[in-house]
């Protein structure tokens, strides 16, 4: 294995942020998994659980099971869509608001220690960079 392999990087870059991010937020009374959820709903309170699904990047069963323990902890509702008892639109509390609030402010510190000594000019070079590489990694799993 070449560690200049651009997917070792990846895989080496998301698990460094993610362990930092877990420590941060996880210690006792947020599951992996939660922390990305709250900040999600933060954006898009009200969407459905398939949403939620899809902007995560988490399978359907991985989120059931999130939803629920974060209903039983206080810090979403579910409330039915219209008519189809089978679609839900999954709300923020005010306790979860504040719980995603918080989430974002410590993964907001752990990108600002990951920027640090980078000059704006090269983060907006690796932003413009990385958004051309995930789009060809997406549209390399359209065509599988």
């Amino acid at each position: 294995m070449n560690p200049h392999d651009l997917h070792h990087f990846l895989r080496s870059g998301y698990l460094y942020s993610s362990r930092a991010i877990t420590r941060e937020v996880c210690s006792g009374e947020l599951m992996p998994g939660q922390p990305k959820i709250l900040e999600f709903l933060l954006i898009h309170d009200g969407c459905t659980q398939r949403e939620i699904s899809q902007g995560c990047l988490l399978d359907k069963s991985t989120v059931t099971s999130l939803l629920s323990r974060m209903e039983k902890s206080g810090l979403i509702t579910k409330r039915p869509e219209g008519k189809d008892r089978r679609c839900w639109r999954v709300c923020l509390t005010a306790e979860g608001r504040d719980r995603a609030a918080w989430v974002t402010r410590v993964c907001t510190d752990i990108d600002d220690s990951a920027w640090k000594n980078i000059s704006p000019e090269e983060q907006e070079t690796f932003i413009r960079t990385f958004e051309k590489i995930m789009e060809n990694l997406k549209r390399l799993e359209e065509n599988l």
